[in-house]
């Protein structure tokens, strides 16, 4: 019997890749120094670089102003073009603030929740960095559902999904037997194996209709919007 109900949060509980694809290339777009690059490219090359430089933060080799920082560094590198580490910080302090304000509540997710509320306990177990995660829950509704104590942010711990410790964390918190546990997400990795070689079940958010990955675990459910998790528990 299913008596905690964890959530992933990026692209999970809400859009951030379809807010981070608009936001970040308007925002390349109207940088002075950038007018002489085409910052669609600029931003396909950002974007690589914050793939592979992300892992830097998350084995704490970079600080998140280091990380930050330097995916901004390479980029413009690679286009003949410098910025200042404090030219860097600007503008990813600007991009926080004007990412936090572009977000709106989704009243279909908020529904949910409202459905869920009195009949599981709710969590949310997140990768990703600390400073964005409690500010995106206020400025899209969550923080009701998901008090302080009920979300676990990889970088505040120490460790993040797939690491079985940090859904063991939630477990704890919440008094469950991993079994007693559902987790939601839209990473095969961090949200679907990782939870359930931890023993907790799984539904996969699957919004893209991705192939299922070869694996030695099959999710309680795949589902293409959030919603239809109504249908399972």
């Amino acid at each position: 019997m299913i008596k905690l109900i964890l959530f992933d949060l990026d692209d999970t509980l809400f859009d951030f890749t379809d807010t981070w694809n608009i936001v970040l290339p308007r925002m390349f777009a109207e940088h002075p120094a950038l007018q002489s690059v085409d910052a669609q490219a600029f931003f396909q090359a950002f974007q690589t670089n914050s793939d592979a430089l992300f892992v830097h933060y998350e084995r704490h080799v970079y600080t998140l102003e280091q990380y930050r920082n330097e995916r901004l560094l390479q980029t413009a590198a690679g286009f003949g073009l410098s910025f200042t580490p404090e030219e860097a910080a600007a503008f990813n302090a600007g991009f926080v603030e004007r990412y936090l304000l572009s977000l709106q509540p989704k009243p279909e997710t908020q529904e949910l929740l409202r459905h869920l509320e009195p009949r599981y306990q709710l969590g949310i177990v997140t990768n990703g960095p600390h400073d964005m995660q409690a500010g995106k829950l206020e400025k899209l509704g969550l923080q009701p559902f998901f008090p302080a104590d009920a979300v676990w942010v990889s970088h505040v711990v120490g460790y993040g999904k797939p690491d079985r410790r940090i859904y063991e964390l939630a477990l704890a918190r919440f008094g469950v037997k991993p079994e007693e546990a559902l987790f939601v997400g839209d990473s095969w990795e961090a949200d679907v194996a990782g939870p359930m070689r931890a023993g907790l079940q799984a539904v996969w958010l699957n919004k893209y209709g991705r192939p299922r990955p070869q694996s030695d675990v099959t999710p309680l459910a795949e589902i293409a919007a959030l919603r239809e998790l109504l249908d399972i528990v």
